[in-house]
């Protein structure tokens, strides 16, 4: 019998982010170590709230701990996703969160994690890299005790989603972006051209219902987030790809490469570039987009 994958998620939630987190509560196959917050979608002191309030929806708030990370960026301020996540980050009020965050804080919750088993633990980083970057600096070499690390961020030959050059992770703190991705530690990078060809239109939210308390909340954060905004035509899966690639990496056929990321300030601020062929990241190219949906369906018993 195989042993459950041993997840770590930084995250900053998110609509998305929660899918993804829901994903991951919901396999059989996992074992949630613990969630490490970072400001990005919306301030970290409501990434931290919306983080323990999910695992308390789901029950899961004694065994599953939140490490409060990084509430600002390497320069300047985390621009936040309003437009997209509304101020509260989620489409659904969820109960004021009752249980407290881990007082070691992200960084050192991640270190502690990753030296007690090396070669085990599967980091799936959704948010901006702020808290990993900060991890290297204080404790070198300790990513590369991950199992595995998949990053959600860049815009990898296509057009960016805060300019025409960025994606928002990384645009949100290219220097850290840029520091992880140079250590050399071997990672799989699903960025807006992979996550764009998983996606949920308008007219499929519609009908659209999941299986049991987790996929039901599922459901209804997809179907809200299309009702906020009239104009919304389509939910693309940018977190729960990430998360999934993480559980079957078998889901994405990838290239290696050596990946830099734009950090001086300037129209291409947060690009992500491939500078050769070969090399430590693993960039997508083709999603498995059956097996995807096959897994939300199994896992959340998402239809539409």
């Amino acid at each position: 019998m195989n042993q459950p994958r041993q997840l770590i998620i930084d995250t900053d939630p998110g609509v998305d982010d929660a899918i993804a987190i829901l994903l991951a509560l919901a396999s059989p196959d996992v074992t949630v170590l613990g969630l490490t917050s970072v400001g990005g979608n919306v301030p970290l002191a409501r990434a931290t709230r919306n983080a323990l309030a999910l695992l308390e929806y789901a029950g899961r708030a004694a065994d599953v701990p939140v490490a409060a990370g990084a509430a600002r960026p390497r320069r300047g301020r985390f621009p936040y996703a309003y437009r997209f996540h509304g101020r509260s980050g989620l489409s659904r009020r969820l109960p004021e969160p009752r249980t407290r965050v881990d007082r070691a804080g992200a960084v050192e919750f991640l270190a502690d994690q990753l030296a007690r088993q090396p070669g085990q633990i599967h980091l799936v980083a959704l948010g901006p890299l702020t808290n990993l970057a900060r991890l290297e600096r204080r404790h070198p070499g300790r990513l590369r005790q991950a199992a595995s690390l998949v990053v959600m961020g860049g815009a990898v030959r296509v057009l960016g989603n805060v300019t025409p050059h960025a994606e928002f992770n990384f645009y949100s703190d290219p220097l850290a972006a840029a520091e992880v991705l140079a250590t050399g530690v071997p990672l799989t990078l699903v960025d807006l051209g992979a996550c764009r060809r998983v996606y949920l239109e308008r007219h499929q939210a519609a009908t659209l219902t999941g299986r049991g308390d987790l996929g039901q909340l599922a459901a209804q954060l997809l179907g809200n987030w299309f009702r906020q905004r009239p104009e919304r035509t389509r939910f693309e899966f940018y977190d729960p790809l990430s998360l999934a690639a993480a559980l079957d990496p078998a889901m994405l056929v990838t290239r290696p490469a050596t990946v830099m990321v734009v950090a001086e300030e300037g129209e291409r601020l947060g690009e992500s570039r491939v500078i050769a062929e070969g090399g430590p990241v693993s960039v997508v190219e083709e999603v498995r987009q059956a097996r995807f949906f096959d897994l939300l369906r199994e896992t959340l018993g998402l239809t539409w």
